[in-house]
């Protein structure tokens, strides 16, 4: 091999690298939780692999076949989870840059162009947020790379052979997304300019094996439509923008300032397409898609035809500028941008007067705009936003997960779900698929003779724990589990209350406090500068209201004994579980455990700690008193267990 092509192949090689790091970096992660479209996908995988395949998945709107076939090996490989859906997702991104760099290249018939619109595709906002979301739609700009660089490349050359195969890879990508249906319009109408400009090259023998070719391979979609017409336009009703509610002109004028917009000016504002309304181009790349744009309404005409064309889709829509419903536009976006930047850069080149100058040129421009791509989409502030977090359904995946770490510990335990965490969330029952142990239940009707230990109820977050607690047996330890409320909210999005065996409660300190409460047993666990304190109660009467209970934290030298001298260097004071399951809801014979979770400062992260805990009255400080007159009891305190066997072990 000479050494220009290995060059070559060894940069789209490091090009296609990037674009995986990219795609692949902290997915199981990001985006946070998952959407319910998303887990549609997979419940449809789910019931291709139990031996229902379908031509058509008629649900949730309908959905085009080849992502949930695609999705359908993941999940049998991977199993039912969120990182299996977008696994697939990020290797069809990565395809799709493959794909837009050799149509690009065909097209411009420079490798450089092909590269730099690789490199587009690698880092743009717009495609790698498709690449890493679970979305058929990021089918479809692979299915229009593929098409546009096979229907160059038969116009080109003319033979029968090149146009059957555009004519399969175009009838494949009905099979994507719903967009596709559009792509007959400019398809149609660059066979007909074509065929004027051209007829050599675009010989009608040529032509109709191309159309038969496609047919074949859409034609049992096809088949399908005819006998199902209903849900061939159900969608596009749906989202039609032109409803005759508002005047039509004026509805396509504001559509068309939109969708041109959302290249320069404004975006789409779905925290599921982008991050805040940020437009596809920074200000160089808009500049350079202009200069391309202008070369290539007069180089490539049919690729001009096909953008159009592919942007109707969010036009005719609402929502506009929707980034989904435009992603066949993708390809064509990048090539001309590829393109300006190339013509740009050689105009700098030439200026300069220097062979670097185009290099230079082209290093600082994708140097500056890289950052402002993806520095924003991997900030986790912009993830713990509470607006982007309901968009991917983060409440429902924690509540999840919560369940999940249940059943993993007590695999014969009973779930017991509100039905407002299940009914209509098709991400629930996604995540909890096959799961027998979980059973949906009104909570606010009377329970039914409650499940032994262990058993687990999991609440909305406007159902009280007294609410949770009658579905759970009389003498189990209870915790209650919940997350932080998300920002501007003052409450979790659910609550999850464990009933494990009475058996595991601590019984190592037995402090009875007064009003029949009881500190059976705890501990403290330090890890670092981290320290996580243990507490079991139990009410041997009913308390008679809500108490606040103090952690004080001090070294041991300075409070041996109490009361100490001195204030204490870390505390964690309030109500039981945040308030959410304070003293005065409990009844007779409750055994509860809390847990709570300190930072230490720095002293205290390796010197011998001393512990004291009890209860007092919020409203005045008053300390209850334990049996003996002692206000406070010592809790003992262990080093947490060192990860791994250090560097002998395996």
């Amino acid at each position: 091999m000479s050494r220009r092509p290995l060059t070559r192949w060894l940069a789209i090689a490091g090009l296609l690298g990037m674009a995986a790091l990219l795609r692949w970096v902290d997915l199981p992660r990001i985006p946070y939780g998952l959407w319910y479209d998303e887990a549609y996908y997979g419940l449809d995988a789910l019931r291709v692999l139990e031996g229902h395949p379908a031509l058509f998945f008629p649900e949730n709107n309908g959905r085009e076949p080849l992502f949930i076939y695609l999705v359908a090996g993941a999940i049998a490989i991977l199993g039912p989870t969120p990182y299996a859906l977008r696994l697939t997702a990020s290797m069809i991104g990565l395809l799709a840059v493959a794909a837009t760099l050799r149509m690009t290249w065909t097209l411009s018939r420079r490798w450089e162009v092909g590269m730099l619109s690789g490199v587009l595709m690698a880092f743009l906002l717009w495609p790698l947020n498709l690449s890493r979301v679970g979305f058929r739609a990021g089918l479809f700009p692979l299915a229009a790379a593929l098409t546009l660089w096979a229907l160059a490349r038969a116009a080109r050359s003319g033979r029968a052979r090149d146009w059957a195969l555009a004519g399969l890879i175009w009838g494949g990508g009905f099979y994507t997304y719903l967009a596709a249906r559009m792509t007959v319009f400019p398809v149609a109408a660059g066979l007909i300019l074509g065929r004027m400009r051209d007829p050599k090259r675009f010989r009608l023998r040529a032509i109709g094996g191309f159309l038969i070719c496609a047919a074949l391979i859409a034609s049992p979609l096809a088949v399908y439509f005819l006998l199902h017409p209903s849900e061939f336009a159900l969608r596009g009703e749906q989202t039609s923008a032109f409803n005759g509610q508002r005047p039509l002109l004026t509805t396509a004028w504001e559509q068309a300032v939109r969708v041109g917009g959302m290249f320069f000016l404004r975006g789409d504002d779905y925290p599921r397409h982008n991050t805040g309304t940020r437009p596809v181009f920074d200000p160089l790349l808009a500049l350079a898609f202009l200069v391309g744009g202008i070369q290539a309404l007069r180089r490539a005409p049919f690729m001009a035809l096909w953008g159009i064309g592919m942007l109707l889709p969010t036009f005719l829509s609402t929502e506009a500028p929707h980034y989904l419903r435009a992603g066949g536009a993708l390809p064509v976006v990048v090539f001309w941008a590829a393109l300006g930047l190339w013509t740009l850069a050689g105009a700098v080149a030439r200026w300069l007067r220097s062979p670097w100058g185009r290099a230079a040129a082209l290093g600082g421009c994708l140097g500056l705009s890289f950052p402002w791509h993806t520095v924003t989409y991997f900030d986790p502030h912009w993830w713990n936003q509470a607006r982007v977090r309901g968009a991917f359904s983060l409440d429902s995946w924690e509540a999840a997960r919560e369940i999940q770490a249940f059943l993993s510990a007590y695999p014969s335990g009973t779930v017991l779900l509100s039905e407002r965490l299940w009914a209509g969330r098709a991400e629930m029952r996604f995540l909890l698929w096959n799961r027998p142990q979980v059973r949906v239940h009104r909570l606010d009707q009377e329970p039914p003779a409650p499940p032994p230990p262990p058993a687990m109820v999991v609440g909305w977050q406007h159902e009280p724990v007294p609410l949770l607690r009658r579905w759970l047996p009389e003498g189990a330890l209870l915790s209650l589990h919940a997350p932080d409320p998300w920002p501007g909210e003052e409450r979790p999005r659910y609550q999850a209350l464990w009933a494990e065996p009475a058996d595991r409660m601590l019984t190592n300190l037995r402090a009875a406090f007064e009003d029949g409460i009881v500190l059976q047993g705890g501990k403290a666990v330090r890890h670092g500068a981290s320290l996580t304190v243990i507490l079991d109660w139990e009410a041997q009467g009913k308390p008679s209201r809500d108490y606040s209970v103090f952690v004080h934290v001090y070294p041991e030298a300075e409070a041996p004994r109490w009361p100490p001298g001195a204030p204490p260097r870390a505390q964690r004071d309030g109500g039981i579980a945040n308030g959410a399951y304070n003293t005065g809801t409990w009844q007779p014979g409750d055994r509860v455990r809390e847990i709570r979770t300190l930072r230490l400062p720095e002293p205290l992260s390796k010197t011998p700690l001393r512990i004291w805990v009890g209860l007092y009255r919020w409203e005045d400080g008053s300390r209850l008193r334990i049996q003996g007159g002692e206000e406070a009891v010592s809790v003992p305190v262990e080093e947490a267990a060192s990860e791994g066997r250090g560097a002998d072990g395996p």
